[in-house]
């Protein structure tokens, strides 16, 4: 008989014998090309961060002559 188990993502109980379905469902990673603009954003700051002083300064400069040249 299943037993009820914690899910070690959200910490809500679940019939062992459902719990990789809810896992998979729930907390499933998103596709590429479905993620948020706030993902994305949050993705791009990520790196940026480890970028060095150098990088961060000529990637800023590359930003900002984007957004001078007109569409």
């Amino acid at each position: 008989m299943p037993e009820p188990v914690r899910c070690d993502v959200c910490g809500k109980l679940y019939s062992s014998a459902h719990l990789n379905s809810h896992k998979r469902l729930a907390h499933a990673k998103p596709k590429p090309g479905s993620t948020s603009d706030e993902d994305q954003m949050k993705t791009i700051l990520e790196l940026y961060k480890t970028l060095s002083a150098e990088l961060k300064k000529r990637l800023l400069a590359q930003l900002a002559a984007d957004e001078q040249e007109p569409s």
